[in-house]
């Protein structure tokens, strides 16, 4: 059943990562209400399931954003055996998302302009551990990479498969095939110019050196391999992770959008286009502030 379900994924153009978590959350929905994929799934085993959620007996209760990605994979494939006629009932039908005033926030972390700076000079002097590792090599990599991410809002699965003809340094643009295989086109800012024609030229160096480099299309390969896998940008990046905050790929890509809205003076279509968002709600959480921002507030208040 389910290798039916990851083809008809694989056919709507989902990608790799966002298909195992689909099916991950619904593993764990099945071995947490210890039921089989052919077991008949109720509405109840659903409403149990979030209390479960939300009132643990050992543990934290999970954040409500993640609820609502589980309960949305759940959705997602029953809607997908009813059609195909594998169910009579959805047992989803009845089960709304939850709503917190303050947990999609907080749930979007992103960089300071002190912290992005505080992890650039990490960047340069941090050690490189591994053996056979070219200190430089992986320097350049990595701030270009962060760069990236930061300056482009680049997903970390759209950084990994960026190939170097994706990136028109004439035009100063970038193509990005993203979510769904839709296709945007980001415009390189001045500062990011600079970076990458940097790195290009450093990597056409390395190219006549070493031949899995000269032989990948893409921008970013790593030490073995023509192509810098999803996973190992996620290690590097957490290597580089600042005293009070765990660094993750995607906190780069909210750092692009709270920045973006700053700059814009809050025009989220602008943003949303840039970010390529295909709904203006997921761009316009960015409007929110986070806990610190609200802690600062009250904080400000005339002491007596």
């Amino acid at each position: 059943m389910f290798l039916d379900y990851i083809s008809y994924l694989q056919e709507k153009g989902m990608s790799e990562n966002t298909i195992i978590s689909y099916l991950n959350d619904i593993k764990k929905f099945l071995k947490e209400m210890n039921l089989e994929s052919t077991d008949y799934v109720t509405t109840g085993d659903i409403r149990k399931w979030v209390s479960v959620m939300l009132d643990p007996k050992q543990g934290k209760a999970l954040a409500v954003s993640t609820i609502n990605r589980r309960l949305n994979s759940l959705r997602n494939y029953y809607t997908w055996e009813v059609r195909n006629n594998t169910l009579q009932s959805n047992p989803m039908l009845d089960i709304q998302a939850l709503k917190s005033a303050d947990e999609e926030s907080e749930s979007i972390m992103w960089l300071t302009e002190d912290e992005f700076e505080e992890l650039l000079l990490i960047l340069r002097k941090k050690p490189v551990k591994s053996r056979g590792v070219n200190s430089e090599e992986k320097y350049r990599r990595d701030r270009m990479i962060i760069y990236l991410l930061t300056y482009a809002g680049l997903r970390v699965d759209e950084l990994s498969n960026l190939k170097i003809v994706d990136v028109d340094l004439l035009m100063k643009r970038i193509r990005i095939v993203g979510k769904g295989t839709k296709v945007r086109t980001i415009p390189i800012s001045n500062i990011l110019l600079v970076e990458i024609q940097d790195w290009l030229a450093f990597r056409a160096e390395m190219a006549e050196k070493k031949l899995h480099v000269e032989e990948s299309p893409y921008v970013f390969y790593s030490q073995r391999s023509p192509k810098f896998t999803v996973r190992g940008i996620q290690t590097m990046i957490e290597g580089y992770s600042l005293p009070n905050k765990k660094l993750t790929p995607h906190m780069f890509r909210h750092t692009f959008c709270k920045w973006m809205l700053k700059a814009t003076n809050n025009d989220i279509e602008k943003v949303r286009r840039l970010a390529g968002h295909s709904n203006i709600a997921t761009t316009s959480r960015y409007l929110k502030d986070s806990f610190s921002d609200l802690v600062n507030a009250v904080e400000a208040m005339p002491r007596f």
